[in-house]
């Protein structure tokens, strides 16, 4: 006995996408979501921190405390950018490091002021 309220599976409706025919869409479609995928702003990092700006400003930061011969986080100017933040807080954790290069080696410009 067969239950007349059951629908054969020959009869049963597909539900498809006209355009998901088309190999063109696929790809327009893969191409925008490969260009939309978010991507870090800068894989550096300075001390541990994640540099925006060619880790610039961490290191400026760094320059700052050695040249105020900083010894305790407390004494880091928290009125000036994160990253400067940051890379004083990288001098106190690490006063032997420098500033010269990132966290993976490479070299950081950092302007120097003059002394006159």
């Amino acid at each position: 006995m067969s239950d007349p309220h059951a629908r054969s599976v020959e009869h049963t409706p597909v539900v498809t996408c006209r355009g998901c025919r088309n190999p063109w869409v696929l790809v327009l479609c893969v191409l925008t979501l490969g260009f939309c995928a978010p991507s870090p702003v800068s894989a550096r990092t300075f001390g541990g921190y994640d540099c925006t700006d060619d880790c610039v400003s961490h290191a400026a930061g760094y320059l700052w405390a050695e040249e105020h011969e900083i010894e305790n986080i407390d004494h880091c100017p928290e009125n000036r950018s994160e990253a400067f933040y940051e890379g004083c807080l990288t001098y106190v954790d690490d006063p032997e490091r420098g500033a010269d290069f990132d966290d993976d080696g490479g070299a950081i410009v950092v302007p120097r002021r003059s002394s006159y």
